[in-house]
C-alpha cells in the first residue's frame, strides 16, 4: 500500500511490524460504531488521534491507523504505536478521509496475484504503472473502459497536472467534453497514440489494453517538461500486455458481483423473495430503523453528445454510495438500478451521518460527472418489510428536488409535503387552461396592453406574506407607491376576496417552466 499509494498520499510514521503486513478493510473510526470485524483493518481517524486509539487498535487486531497531517504529539503518538504493534501512518492533507478510503478499498481489489499463461505471477498493476513511468519518462495513469483509475505511478520528480491528480483523487477521469472521441480514436488503434486535447492538459501518450482482440482499458503516459523517452511506444505496448490478465480478472470479477448485487438489490426492493435472508446476505439487521436513498438526474442532452451513459454513471455514484456507507461500518445494500444509484441502509433517515455521506457523494459525483445530482431520502422506515413503500418515498423525494420546487440537493420524503402537493397539483393542471385562466389572464392581459407589471407586483406581495412594507423593499418602491398601485390592481380583480386570493397565488406559483426542462438544466 505505502509503495501503490505513495509518500504524496500517506506516509509512515511508525512500522513496529515492518512493511511485510498483509492490510485488511480500511474502516473510518467511529467510537458509536460497532466494534467487530476490525482484523487487520486500517483504522481511518478523522478527529484528533489520542495513545488509547492506538491501544484500542490493538485490542481490536487492526494493523494500523491513519492521521491527519499536522498532528504537534507525533513523538509521543509514535511511541505509542511502538509499544501497541499498530503501524501508525499520516495522511496527506491534499485528499479528503472518504478519498484515502477510496484508494485503499480499490488498491485491495486489484493487487492480488496475476498468473500469466506461462504461469508466471505478473507484478501488480501499480508496480506496473511505476516500471511504464521508469521506462518511458513520464507519471503513468492505468483506466478500465468507464475512465476510472485503477493504478497510477508514483515516480519521485515526475510532473502530474491538476486533471490526472483529480481522476487519482477521485478514481475516476474529471468529466469533459472532448473525452468521447479522444478515447475512441485510443480504441479504435492498435498502438500508442497521442492525445493533444483538451488544451488545457499536458500532451499524453495513449495505448488500448487488450485481451483476445477484446479492449479493458487504457494506460496513459503524461508527458512532463522533458520529451518522453525514444521507445515509450515500446514501453506502452508491453505494458498494455502485461496489464491485461489484471484487467480481465478485474472486469470479470465486478461484472459478475455488481451482476448479483443488483439481482439481491432488485429483490430488496422490490420486495421479491426472503427479505430476512437477503437482508442478511448485505449484512443488514432486519428488525431496526431503516431508509432507502436514491441519487439521480435526468438524462441531459449534453451527456449524450458526450457519449456519457447514465447506467454507467449511476454505476459509479453507486459505488461511491456504497463505500461512503462501508466507510462508516453502517449496514447497507447499495447499487444501481434503473439509471439511478439507490441504496438501503438500516438506519433512520434522519441521522446525521446519512446527510454527511450523501452530500460527500453528490459533491464527488459532480466533480467527476459533471453537475444536476440530486438525492431523495425515504422516511424512516419500521423494518426492512417496508422497503418497497420506503423506494416509492424515496424516489418521489428525488423527483421533487429536481423539479421546480425544489430548494435543495438532498430531500427527505417526511420533510417535502408542501413541495409534492405543489407538484402534484401542476402536474394535473399544466395542460389544462387554469393555470391561465382567470384571476392571473386578467392580470397578464392588463399587463401586456398597458405596459404594467403587475403580475411582478403580486408575486412579491404574495411572497412576502402581503406585507406591504417589505414587499415595497423588495420591489425597490415606497410603501405609498405600493399601495397606490394595488389600489390600482383593485379595480381589475377582487384582493379583498380570500379565495381569489388563494387561486391567484396557485396560479403563479404553478406558472412555471416545464418540469422535464427544469430537470434537464
Amino acid at each position: 500500500m505505502l509503495d501503490s499509494l505513495g509518500t504524496e498520499v500517506v506516509r509512515p510514521l511508525a512500522l513496529p511490524q515492518g512493511r511485510s503486513v498483509a492490510i485488511g478493510a480500511p474502516t473510518i473510526y467511529d467510537t458509536d460504531a460497532p466494534t467487530t470485524g476490525l482484523t487487520d483493518a486500517i483504522v481511518l481517524v478523522p478527529g484528533r488521534l489520542t495513545a488509547d486509539v492506538l491501544e484500542w487498535a490493538a485490542k481490536q487486531h487492526a494493523v494500523a491507523v491513519v492521521m491527519r497531517a499536522g498532528t504537534t504529539d507525533t513523538a509521543a503518538l509514535t511511541q505509542a504505536a511502538e509499544r501497541t504493534g499498530v503501524a501508525l501512518l499520516e495522511r496527506s492533507t491534499e485528499i479528503s478521509w472518504g478519498q484515502l478510503y477510496t484508494l485503499i478499498d480499490a488498491l485491495r481489489a486489484i493487487t492480488s496475484p496475476v498468473f500469466e499463461p506461462n504461469g508466471h505471477r505478473s507484478v501488480d498493476l501499480f508496480a506496473l504503472a511505476n516500471d511504464i513511468a521508469v521506462r518511458a519518462g513520464g507519471a503513468v495513469a492505468i483506466e478500465d473502459l468507464s475512465m476510472r483509475v485503477l493504478a497510477y505511478s508514483t515516480v519521485p520528480g515526475q510532473l502530474v497536472d491538476d486533471p490526472r491528480r483529480d481522476g487519482i483523487l477521485g478514481r475516476r477521469v474529471p468529466d469533459h467534453p472532448t473525452h468521447a472521441e479522444e478515447y475512441a480514436a485510443v480504441l479504435r488503434s492498435d498502438t500508442a497514440v497521442w492525445s493533444y486535447e483538451p488544451k488545457e492538459y499536458r500532451p499524453r501518450l495513449a495505448i488500448a489494453i487488450r485481451d483476445g482482440g477484446e479492449a479493458l482499458g487504457t494506460i496513459w503516459v503524461l508527458q512532463g517538461d522533458e520529451p518522453l523517452a525514444e521507445g515509450a511506444t515500446g514501453v506502452l505496448a508491453e505494458g498494455a500486455r502485461l496489464a491485461a490478465p489484471h484487467l480481465a480478472r478485474v472486469s470479470i470479477a465486478a461484472d459478475a458481483e455488481r451482476r448479483q448485487r443488483v439481482e439481491r438489490l432488485g429483490w430488496l426492493l422490490r420486495g421479491l423473495g426472503a427479505t430476512r435472508e437477503l437482508a442478511d446476505s448485505f449484512g443488514m439487521r432486519f428488525d431496526t430503523p431503516a431508509a432507502v436513498l436514491v441519487i439521480g438526474r435526468s438524462s441531459n442532452p449534453a451527456d449524450q453528445a458526450r457519449g456519457v451513459s447514465l447506467d454507467s454513471a449511476a454505476e459509479h455514484v453507486g459505488d461511491l454510495l456504497r463505500m461512503g456507507l462501508s466507510a462508516y461500518r453502517l449496514g447497507a445494500a447499495a447499487g444501481a438500478l434503473d439509471g439511478q444509484a439507490v441504496a438501503v441502509v438500516d438506519t433512520a433517515s434522519d441521522a446525521p451521518v446519512i446527510q454527511l455521506i450523501v452530500a460527500t457523494v453528490l459533491a464527488r459525483a459532480r466533480d467527476t460527472l459533471g453537475g444536476g445530482w440530486r438525492a431523495g431520502i425515504s422516511r424512516t422506515l419500521t423494518g426492512l418489510a417496508d422497503i418497497p413503500t420506503g423506494m416509492s418515498q424515496a424516489r418521489q423525494a428525488l423527483k421533487v428536488v429536481c423539479g421546480p420546487f425544489g430548494k435543495a440537493e438532498i430531500g427527505r420524503y417526511d420533510e417535502l409535503a408542501a413541495s409534492m402537493f405543489l407538484r402534484d397539483v401542476h402536474e394535473a393542471l399544466r395542460y389544462r387552461p387554469a393555470l391561465d385562466a382567470e384571476p392571473l389572464s386578467t392580470v397578464l392581459d392588463h399587463d401586456a396592453r398597458h405596459g404594467t407589471d403587475y403580475e411582478k407586483t403580486l408575486r412579491c406581495w404574495i411572497a412576502e406574506h402581503y406585507d406591504v412594507p417589505r414587499a415595497a423593499d423588495a420591489l425597490t418602491l415606497h410603501p405609498n407607491t405600493l399601495r397606490h398601485r394595488l389600489r390600482r390592481l383593485a379595480t381589475l380583480i377582487d384582493l379583498d376576496d380570500p379565495d381569489l386570493r388563494l387561486a391567484l397565488a396557485l396560479q403563479l406559483r404553478l406558472r412555471l417552466p416545464d418540469i422535464s426542462t427544469k430537470e434537464a438544466e
